[in-house]
């Protein structure tokens, strides 16, 4: 099959925040030019970029309109429902459910946890029979999590023989319900699960996998609204209701299940959810000195899949497991043998191949360090707000390709700070810039200088003059007050006579009662005089050709002369300007 990965990024609502990222446990996204894009060949489908995009930029692939064309094609098409949807919908009786399925035109309605309790049969009698041999094999990982399998064959690959060669639950659902009704039948499953969607996208025997928030929508365009079905009939499942695999959804729901079949006696177990936890789990343990098998149970999805990212219920996640322990409770312990009987091949997992992920040489790491200002261990902070959790592992991001330098906020902040004090240096004005305690932040050298030699000696001393008082600087300081007090104006414009001096200053804020600069001239200089004679005369031309124009019939030729005599004064002092340079 050839469809889109099941998550992709809308480019115009990524808003470079990078949680994507930092949420991401295997960061399988790809920064371009500012938007995050999923590496699909690394991606394991657990959702949590979804979850946690704040921008919802992050989709995913809609499947429910497949399912018209697919009941067209298929004389008859089944549902697949997750046992967790009795989570999913608390307000409703599991016959109200059935019901609207049943409304939609599926031929029928089976729980996926009928495959769960085929797999937990037949996991149970094998674990339970390598455990008594004294040289059997130690390490038993579950398969029925796809994005734990996609994690493990990836990232994890020196775990990959100790994943149990058996199908997921709705897998082997799947070929069960082709086993009793025919390989002609269409599936659809109906979940929590993301990664459902790869394996429907993988295995031929499932046609259709979509979240319970699409199964939502297909209700809504349907017309079909779940509270006008009986809440007195009963859920009408087949071939039957299954047992205690309705446990799967919560973490330690496996093994519970596995139980009822086999207690394993020799066999410990262990149940760990959450990508990161299973990291921590794994790694390191040293398989080869086990004395006593392990099955481990591993969730992608903290808590179990009644907490998939594929929910669209409000539910706190404490509701959500009390729903679906109550539900498993009226379940029987074990499938009948007559339905045991009737199992098809539950062998197979994900056919994923792992990624070869180059790898890069120490000075390639610290050129890359250095392109972003790190040029020694102290530099890198490690803040992750990168999105990586190391900044080396962000300079191995920017050298997959996957990182952009942009990304670095520190780097980015020395970045605007170096242009700002550049260009604070090179104004021809003196420039001084201040917080609300009028302690100096920045100032540039034509500043100490209007201030006097002192002054100048010590910004020599400590160039830029940060934490100085400005009320010892200058009398100006008052302007600055007036600015930064609350309420205060947003501009103060000001001539100042210090000495034997006049100043011109401008005074406006850069944070609202926490920052403000200030522009300072010498109009006693040549230069700004000139300047400043010159901008006058622009402004009374400017001025008087606007009367000029509402009176002309009474100025006459006065109007003309004004303009001339004005306009070489002008030219008077320009001539004088080109004369110095």
């Amino acid at each position: 099959m050839n469809f889109h990965y099941p998550i992709y990024t809308e480019p115009t609502e990524c808003q470079d925040c990078y949680k994507c990222i930092r949420c991401c446990p295997v960061k399988s996204i790809r920064v371009e030019n500012g938007h995050a894009k999923i590496i699909s060949e690394m991606c394991i489908s657990c959702g949590a970029c979804v979850i946690n995009c704040p921008s919802h930029a992050k989709r995913v692939r809609e499947d429910y309109g497949r399912i018209s064309q697919l009941m067209q094609i298929k004389t008859k098409v089944y549902v697949s429902l997750a046992p967790s949807f009795v989570s999913e919908f608390p307000e409703y009786t599991p016959g109200q459910i059935t019901q609207a399925i049943s409304k939609l035109g599926f031929a029928g309605v089976s729980e996926t946890a009928l495959g769960a309790d085929l797999i937990s049969a037949q996991l149970a009698n094998e674990i339970t029979e390598a455990g008594k041999q004294p040289d059997g094999q130690k390490l038993f990982i579950s398969s029925a999590c796809p994005a734990v399998v996609e994690y493990i064959k990836l990232y994890m690959p020196e775990y990959t023989e100790y994943i149990t060669d058996i199908a997921s639950p709705l897998l082997a659902h799947a070929r069960y319900l082709r086993k009793l009704y025919g390989d002609d039948i269409g599936i659809v499953f109906v979940g929590p699960c993301i990664a459902k969607k790869r394996e429907s996208d993988l295995w031929n025997e499932i046609d259709v996998a979509i979240t319970f928030k699409e199964f939502r929508k297909l209700l809504k365009e349907s017309g079909i609204e779940l509270n006008r079905f009986s809440r007195n009939v009963p859920a009408s499942f087949v071939p039957r209701r299954a047992a205690k695999g309705a446990l799967f959804p919560i973490d330690g729901g496996m093994i519970a299940t596995m139980k009822k079949y086999n207690r394993m006696p020799d066999v410990r177990t262990m149940s760990v959810s959450g990508i990161p936890e299973i990291y921590d789990a794994l790694n390191g343990l040293d398989v080869q000195n086990m004395t006593s098998p392990l099955f481990m149970e591993l969730l992608a999805c903290p808590g179990g899949c009644v907490n998939g990212p594929g929910s669209a219920g409000t539910a706190a996640g404490a509701i959500r497991r009390i729903e679906l322990l109550a539900y498993a409770e009226s379940a029987d312990n074990c499938l009948d043998e007559q339905s045991r009987s009737a199992a098809p091949d539950l062998a197979g997992t994900l056919p994923i191949q792992p990624v070869r992920c180059a790898e890069h040489s120490e000075e390639e790491i610290k050129a890359a360090l250095r392109s972003v200002g790190k040029y020694m261990a102290a530099d890198e902070l490690n803040c992750a707000s990168c999105g990586y959790d190391t900044c080396r592992a962000f300079a191995e991001a920017m050298l997959d390709n996957r990182a952009e330098k942009t990304m670095c906020v520190s780097y980015m902040r020395k970045l605007a700070q170096k242009k700002a004090n550049g260009l604070i240096q090179a104004i021809p004005s003196g420039v001084v810039i201040v917080d609300k305690n009028l302690n100096l932040v920045e100032c540039n050298l034509n500043f100490a200088r209007l201030m006097g030699k002192d002054v100048v000696e010590m910004f020599e001393a400590k160039p830029g003059l940060e934490g100085a008082d400005l009320t010892k600087i200058t009398t100006a300081s008052r302007f600055f007050a007036d600015v930064l007090a609350m309420n205060g104006p947003d501009v103060i414009e000001r001539e100042i006579r210090e000495g034997k001096k006049i100043f011109h200053i401008t005074v406006f804020e850069i944070e609202k009662e926490e920052i403000a600069a200030g522009v300072v001239e010498d109009i006693t200089a040549p230069q700004i005089q000139r300047r400043r004679t010159v901008s006058q005369a622009r402004k009374v031309i400017d001025k008087n050709l606007a009367v000029v124009q509402k009176i002309a019939f009474l100025l006459g030729e006065n109007a003309a002369e004004t303009e001339s005599m004005l306009n070489s004064i002008i030219d008077s002092y320009s001539d004088d300007e080109d004369e110095d340079q």
